[in-house]
């Protein structure tokens, strides 16, 4: 094998140097990189616009930051990307 045949070549060493470093990275940094959102409260007394039978349009704004979910009886209006927390009930029916 010629010596400009090879590539690549990675020893053991190397590899565990490698694992060091992506572990000690996930570590300071995973959080920043993975969050979740807050757990769902029970939003069904505040937030019941629409009938037994379902009956809901959703909307979304062309980049997706606010989304609209109209019913019979509400409009909710989120600014978040519909993430949790964000919704606001703008409109209430009788």
């Amino acid at each position: 094998m010629k010596s400009k045949d090879v590539v690549f070549q990675l020893t053991r060493r190397d590899l565990q140097w490698m694992f060091l470093v992506l572990a000690v990275v996930l570590v300071l940094f995973g959080g920043q990189l993975v969050s979740a959102q807050k757990v769902q409260d029970s939003y069904s007394d505040k937030f019941k616009i629409s009938t037994d039978s379902g009956n809901v349009a959703v909307a979304t704004s062309a980049d997706g930051k606010y989304v609209y979910i109209a019913g019979k009886k509400g409009l909710l209006v989120s600014d978040d990307h519909g993430k949790t927390g964000s919704w606001v009930q703008t409109l209430r029916l009788k």
